[in-house]
């Protein structure tokens, strides 16, 4: 017989039923979202193709500041795949109980995905208002 490190709670069968359809979303939700990257890597290469072939820019540092933004929010959009991804993970790996691991939630991945999605955010808006206020200025 073995010793347990976690209590394993009686759970019934339409609770398991549920915790594996949540399960589910989440690695459908996961699985989307690395669909979803594969496609903006696709945009994200044709748009740095386009700057790229340029043959005479206009401003020279407007598309080094752009090709940057770019970029930031491509590794930034990778970062939070791979949180996400991890989410998943841990779940899989370390999982000695149902019940326990599935209501376990991982702060720290939390925190990176947030922090992520702040950063993204604020990149992206405030590159739409500076081409805005280049635009009509």
């Amino acid at each position: 017989m073995t010793a347990r490190t976690h209590p394993t709670p009686g759970l019934t069968d339409s609770q398991i039923k549920d915790i594996f359809v949540d399960l589910d979303m989440q690695f459908n939700r996961v699985m989307f979202t690395a669909l979803l990257y594969g496609i903006y890597t696709g945009v994200v290469t044709v748009t740095l193709w386009a700057i790229a072939s340029r043959n005479n820019p206009q401003n020279s540092k407007s598309p080094r500041f752009l090709v940057i933004i770019i970029l930031l929010l491509y590794l930034l959009g990778a970062f939070g795949l791979y949180n996400e991804w991890a989410g998943e993970l841990l779940f899989c790996i370390s999982a000695p109980c149902l019940a326990v691991e599935f209501s376990f939630s991982p702060i720290p991945v939390e925190l990176a995905m947030g922090i992520t999605a702040i950063l993204s955010v604020v990149l992206a808006d405030t590159t739409l208002a500076w081409n805005l206020m280049s635009v009509f200025v």
